[in-house]
């Protein structure tokens, strides 16, 4: 006998029927093809997978018919910039200095506790729902993020392709080849730098946003992003001095900019370079991309 859901009480193999707080109902037509369980700092939850062979497959839009392209630029300051001038800011969740507070705080709590005690439990748990509730606030404002960038009336978003796995990495152990001793080599400061990513988590981002843009027929489009901010959008040259924070001004020619808007719109730029001339290879991602289909999805209560 498989899951089966009954009002307010879920039937699940090995334990039987259990309540539980039915939050969404499964709509007409779908059928439960599995259930995950897991615990969460706050309780546990059940994931069903349901489907409905009915329903047809999402169909993106052909690369013939892109005709407009949306160029994302990620960062700390603001959370995204866009080709458009439009920028969504960054909550930083984690990192504000209330929840930076409160975390040190409870934090210091758990660590004065005794070791396997009860109070150290309680603490222990009392920090994970912290941690908890600033996951559903991330992943909410995410969501909502990424609506606003797909429901743009555009065919095609670019985003860039980063390497977020790279840039969390640590820095270069330095050694002194006379006294054997280490040097300074930047890491403290590119602490609090890992911290900014890993709370803004372009990643997750990138992955909502590529959902819903095939689930409406949109193409994602992954660019290289390597010199998009230092590249002057005037006469093309490339100069690590040219931006100075968010600031934009071309050492050879005097153009100006926000750096990071300038950054979206060669992000932008490069991507209907793709859609124009690289059209064999952009099919081979954008197949990749378009993995949603509307016929199974997962509903967690």
């Amino acid at each position: 006998m498989g899951v089966k859901v009954k009002a307010s009480k879920i039937y699940l193999p090995k334990f039987g029927w259990m309540r539980f707080f039915n939050s969404r109902l499964i709509p007409d037509g779908f059928t439960i093809k599995a259930a995950t369980i897991r615990k969460r700092q706050d309780g546990w939850y059940v994931s069903i997978r349901i489907e409905d062979k009915s329903i047809p497959d999402y169909v993106s839009k052909p690369l013939a018919e892109v005709n407009s392209v949306l160029g994302c630029d990620l960062g700390i300051t603001k959370l995204v910039h866009l080709s458009d001038r439009y920028q969504i800011d960054n909550p930083k969740f984690s990192t504000n200095k209330k929840a930076k507070r409160t975390l040190k705080i409870r934090q210091k709590r758990v660590s004065k506790k005794v070791k396997g005690s009860k109070n150290r439990k309680k603490s222990a748990n009392k920090l994970g729902r912290f941690h908890k509730k600033i996951l559903d606030k991330r992943t909410a404002y995410q969501w909502g993020v990424a609506n606003k960038i797909v429901s743009r009336k555009v065919d095609a978003i670019a985003l860039e392709d980063l390497n977020i796995s790279g840039m969390l990495k640590r820095c270069k152990v330095k050694v002194d080849e006379n006294t054997g001793r280490f040097l300074k080599n930047g890491q403290s400061r590119k602490k609090g730098l890992n911290r900014a990513i890993s709370d803004a988590s372009w990643s997750e981002l990138i992955l909502k946003i590529e959902y819903l843009a095939a689930k409406q027929g949109k193409v994602v489009i992954k660019i290289n992003p390597k010199h998009s901010s230092q590249q002057c959008r005037n006469c093309g040259h490339i100069d690590k001095s040219n931006r100075d924070g968010e600031k934009f001004i071309c050492t050879q020619c005097g153009y100006h900019e926000h750096a990071d808007i300038g950054a979206a719109k060669t992000i932008r730029d490069r991507g209907s370079a793709r859609v124009r001339g690289d059209s064999a290879k952009l099919g081979v991602n954008h197949q990749n991309a378009q993995k949603v289909s509307p016929r199974t999805c997962v509903q967690t209560w």
